[in-house]
């Protein structure tokens, strides 16, 4: 299966000013956590993001031009589920308000969040999700 959801670790180095189209977000140095989904191609969309070089339409696009992708975890499932992936890492890090997620009813698709606390989000992510279970 070639759909799901995934996660990005992405670790940014200096204070950043996003500007996509329609938006503006100031980003400070550290780590950040996105998450997002495919049902097309999971490995495709994920593969996209690691490209430097690519037309930007996400506002994720904007930030891993500057950004650097430290892990992607691909989360295979028949339905979408970024939006409850969202709300467990909302749990762990600081929304970036806006970003990313105008298609959900969460406030943001990106956290900010302490690298050890990457891998107790992802347990907690793994559970809900019944993986390892």
């Amino acid at each position: 299966m070639d759909k799901g959801s995934y996660i990005l670790l992405i670790e940014v180095k200096t204070r950043l000013e996003i500007r996509t189209r329609a938006r503006r977000f100031d980003i400070l140095p550290g780590f950040y956590c996105y998450a997002g989904s495919a049902l097309g191609s999971l490995s495709g969309r994920v593969k996209r993001h690691l490209k430097k070089s690519k037309n930007k339409f996400w506002h994720i696009d904007f930030l891993l031009e500057k950004g650097k992708v430290l892990s992607a975890v691909l989360l295979p499932s028949s339905i979408k589920r970024e939006e409850e992936i969202s709300a467990l890492l909302q749990e762990f890090g600081e929304a970036v308000k806006g970003f990313g997620a105008s298609d959900c009813r969460v406030s943001s698709n990106l956290y900010k969040i302490e690298k050890e606390d990457f891998y107790k989000a992802l347990k907690s992510i793994y559970e809900h999700m019944g993986v390892f279970t």
